[in-house]
């Protein structure tokens, strides 16, 4: 990481006083957050209270100076249990009470479900705050199967509230426009939702030459490989990414082959994804089960020749970070043609679409990209351009600062 850092200005260009934003951290969020803060900060002040301070390090938030980050999780209890599940959010909200009531702020910005928050929410609307909210997800995922899966959600929904949160925060940041067009759909004020991009991973290029953590990938590794990333549940599509795999294989051979890098989402760890592979599948196909560090990220991806993102119909309240995280490394993706992914690729320039839960067009798009390897660097070169271009962190913030301003602060 460069050892150079940012100063955090407390007045603007000519001297006005610069708005200052509480940016409020949601577990599983640390990264995206943590970077937002770091790109906000050139347009005004930053307030960031977070749950993980190797997020705000990893993401060079920690070399802008003034930025200061508060760590929520060391203060709450530990655990997994359901009961400690519920203490937690108790003590969140007392944490959430304290720095609202004692912290100086013109705006209040949360990341998704963050459970407790909505309690506060009269108390900012008297205290004439504005709220945003950025919802990564349209629907809350069922992290584990069966009734336990269902239990999980009800008790977000619960404890979070996402029709109080839609119906009174002042304005919410979604990820693409088909998402924006489904909460109109369901009678919010199109006024109030705003389209974000999912910004670039840009901090992840200058961890590139700085890291030895995945060289033991080595011994594993082909000198080219296919990579599907991600954490894995069910709405991945694997499944057609597996079918996919063995057509391809079965037509080019030894040219073709697949990494799989990621872990099981929490509930689906004893789910056995991969039972039907057999002994002439593995020659070709590796599995790295397990969570993928940011140190790791930019060797497994430099290292690839495209992504590929197969996601199935339960994927489609949700964009996908790992289309922005490939472009910024120079690499196509080939998505299955869900609203919120296509939306990020132009095909046959940044990559290919194929219909969903279609595994002959996804081999037949693998294997387009294979056999053409000027074609897919050509792309590669592309996606990278439009990375810069429409989605950089600094262009998104430079947005999000404007809205920040358009607010009746």
């Amino acid at each position: 990481m460069k050892n150079s850092k940012t100063r955090l200005s407390l007045s603007g260009p000519s001297g006005e006083k610069r708005l200052t934003v509480l940016l409020i951290d949601n577990d599983g969020f640390s990264d995206y957050t943590c970077c937002l803060a770091r790109g906000l900060s050139r347009y005004l002040n930053v307030i960031l209270y977070g749950f993980s301070k190797e997020s705000f390090n990893v993401t060079g938030a920690n070399t802008v100076i003034g930025l200061k980050f508060h760590d929520i999780k060391k203060r709450l209890p530990k655990g997994q249990s359901p009961i400690s599940g519920i203490i937690r959010i108790f003590f969140l909200f007392f944490i959430l009470l304290t720095l609202l009531v004692r912290t100086k702020y013109d705006i209040v910005h949360v990341q998704d479900y963050l459970p407790a928050f909505f309690l506060f929410i009269p108390f900012l609307k008297l205290r004439r705050k504005q709220i945003c909210w950025t919802l990564h997800d349209l629907e809350i995922f069922n992290f584990a199967v069966g009734i336990n899966g269902k239990l999980q959600k009800l008790f977000l929904r619960l404890v979070s509230q996402p029709a109080l949160m839609t119906k009174y925060v002042d304005k919410i940041f979604v990820h693409a426009f088909s998402l924006r067009e489904q909460l109109i759909a369901k009678k919010v004020d199109y006024n109030k939702v705003l389209v974000m991009p999912i910004f670039d991973y840009r901090y992840l290029l200058e961890l590139k030459d700085n890291n030895r953590e995945a060289k033991p990938y080595d011994s594993m590794l082909k000198d080219s490989y296919v990579l599907f990333f991600g954490n894995i549940a069910p709405w991945k599509g694997i499944n057609i990414l597996l079918d996919a795999a063995r057509m391809v294989r079965n037509k080019l051979g030894q040219k073709f082959n697949l990494v799989i890098a990621g872990q099981p989402y929490r509930g689906f760890r004893n789910i056995q994804f991969f039972k039907d592979l057999n002994n002439e599948d593995i020659q070709f196909i590796k599995i790295i089960d397990k969570f993928i560090t940011s140190s790791e990220i930019p060797y497994l991806v430099s290292k690839s020749s495209f992504l590929v993102l197969p996601y199935n119909n339960l994927f489609q309240h949700s964009a996908s970070g790992v289309i922005p995280l490939a472009y910024t490394f120079a690499r196509p993706v080939v998505v299955s043609n869900l609203p919120s992914l296509v939306e990020y690729v132009d095909h046959g320039k940044t990559g290919l679409i194929f219909e969903v839960n279609d595994s002959k067009q996804l081999a037949n798009c693998i294997i387009e990209l294979v056999k053409n390897n000027s074609k897919c660097l050509e792309m590669g070169r592309t996606a990278y351009q439009k990375v810069v271009s429409e989605m950089s962190l600094d262009v998104c913030c430079k947005k999000i600062n404007n809205y920040y301003n358009n607010l009746n602060v």
